[in-house]
């Protein structure tokens, strides 16, 4: 009993203190989470993984869109974790658009994709609405996070530089987007192709939870695939979301394989992730979409 509670009291100061330090943090990742979170009241707001973090200018949309705008992409953060932070700002406040930058093959079953979730957990105790996606990482999750180091786990080095001023500089950010200055150097054209596979319901149910809050609220929704310089062929993933946005009167905007990107491989920095003069491209085209200045829906198939 004694070394139990010598555990027990260790676990909850040591978590106590992690917890301190991660919620002090100005700067980085775990940061631009915890704003998006608890403070960001922006009333243009984009969501997705790393593609969504270094594709969207806020400025751009700002200066076009007369809205304030925040970006809360996170890098390998996927489908259940962007849900789950938009159902914890809609918890606070109404934003007036959502961008959902979206990959179809995210919407796959993958085991990483549960992992993932492990971002989330240090707003677990405090964020009600997120608790039944946090709890989809295992059946064990509600029983770890008895432990108070638990959800800071593999963080500590993060934690400790996010506290640090010159980590501001490091890694800056432009009101959530993360600018990538450098450009792609291999220019030839891969295609992807996807096999036959099956959607993963929990996913699906949060985008459709998504859909259902946004017309509840009147908020204005939209769902963007960004460019790629790879080829991707259509596929059943590609189907569902068409199928999602049609149902429910979506606008869809593919830029996957647009022709604007394709033979630009100055625009990448790597396959799959625009540079900042891409970025700066892309955001001005969304736009142009957003006001109606080009039809509602753009699929452009390019082929080598």
């Amino acid at each position: 009993m004694l070394i139990s509670l010598i555990i027990f009291l260790c676990d909850l100061g040591i978590g106590k203190g992690l917890k301190f330090f991660y919620f002090r943090q100005s700067s980085g990742a775990l940061y631009r989470t915890t704003y998006a979170i608890d403070s960001t009241k922006a009333e243009i707001l984009v969501f997705g993984s790393s593609r969504a973090n270094h594709h969207y200018v806020p400025g751009i949309f700002e200066d076009s869109l007369h809205h304030t705008f925040y970006n809360t992409g996170r890098d390998g953060n996927f489908t259940l974790y962007n849900c789950a932070i938009f159902e914890s700002i809609i918890s606070r406040y109404q934003p007036k658009m959502i961008i959902m930058d979206i990959n179809p093959e995210e919407l796959g079953y993958e085991i990483k994709s549960y992992e993932r979730l492990s971002s989330l957990l240090p707003y677990y105790e405090d964020h009600k609405e997120i608790r039944k996606i946090v709890a989809s990482r295992s059946p064990f999750e509600k029983i770890k996070l008895f432990s108070a180091i638990y959800p800071y786990n593999s963080t500590l080095l993060t934690i400790a530089m996010g506290n640090f001023e010159f980590n501001k500089k490091r890694k800056p950010d432009i009101k959530g987007y993360v600018p990538i200055f450098k450009k792609m150097n291999s220019h030839k054209w891969d295609t992807i192709r996807i096999e036959k596979a099956t959607t993963d319901e929990k996913k699906a149910e949060a985008l459709k939870q998504m859909i259902t809050s946004c017309k509840q609220r009147k908020i204005d929704l939209y769902f963007v695939q960004s460019p790629n310089y790879n080829i991707t062929l259509k596929n059943d993933f590609n189907d569902f979301i068409l199928e999602l946005c049609k149902t429910n009167d979506i606008t869809y905007l593919n830029f996957s394989n647009d022709s604007e990107f394709a033979n630009n491989p100055q625009y990448f920095a790597d396959r799959i992730h625009l540079n900042d003069e891409g970025a700066r491209i892309f955001s001005n085209l969304v736009i142009k979409q957003i006001k109606g200045n080009l039809p509602p829906y753009r699929q452009a198939m390019v082929g080598p």
